[in-house]
């Protein structure tokens, strides 16, 4: 299958490419992809929750999305992983691909020299109470959309304006954080493919070019 690093774009942008090219994937009329983004800064809304979460006024937009999971931002140093898999077609359950993703964000910290964990009844990774990958996904006629964000050296000042995915007593931090040292988004992106590639059992072919309007 297909990966594709699209660097930069703006969220709504990517929303209308994944949209349209999950729906080629299911048609058949495309391969699978994985793609990995950073956005503009931005605030998104899973389909749990409505803004409540919101506890002042935001520094960037906020968009209604149909993924799981409540409120979180998207932003520069943060690394989005938008998986587009025929999960029907493969076998797997949407808790067993939330799993998945989870484990290759584990997976990816450690290589990098920091340990994560699952922590029961709360999506996404963890360093006790501190939150450093979110996970919201959207599955539709078996095909994957959104997926995860690993938070690389993002500004976590920008976390401040919400209650990140509803929890009260979390915070967001950084593998930047965590190490004490700068890790990027381009630290994190090979060793993301290589983890993400392992967990799921498949063999990623890189895109050079993509084609947004797709």
């Amino acid at each position: 299958m297909q990966s594709a690093r699209a660097g930069v774009m703006p969220y709504e942008v990517a929303e209308t490419w994944q949209r349209s090219r999950a729906c080629a994937v299911a048609d058949g009329a495309l391969p699978e992809i994985v793609l990995l983004i950073e956005h503009p800064p931005v605030y998104t809304q899973g389909r749990r929750g409505g803004r409540e979460h919101v506890l002042g006024e935001l520094r960037a937009p906020i968009i209604d999305t149909d993924r799981g999971g409540d409120v979180t931002f998207h932003g520069p140093g943060q690394l989005v992983v938008w998986p587009i898999l025929r999960l029907r077609e493969r076998g797997i359950g949407i808790a067993a691909y939330v799993r998945g993703l989870e484990e290759t964000a584990i997976r990816t910290a450690g290589e990098l020299g920091i340990e994560t964990e699952r922590v029961k009844g709360r999506p996404g990774v963890w360093i006790g109470n501190r939150k450093v990958a979110s996970v919201g996904v959207r599955v539709q006629s078996g095909v994957s959309r959104h997926g995860m964000a690993l938070n690389c050296d993002v500004d976590l000042s920008w976390f401040d304006g919400i209650r990140a995915c509803g929890i009260a007593e979390s915070r967001a931090t950084s593998l930047s954080m965590e190490a004490a040292r700068q890790i990027g988004v381009a630290d994190c992106a090979d060793v993301l493919e290589r983890c993400f590639s392992e967990v799921f059992d498949l063999r990623l072919s890189p895109v050079r070019e993509l084609e947004m309007c797709q």
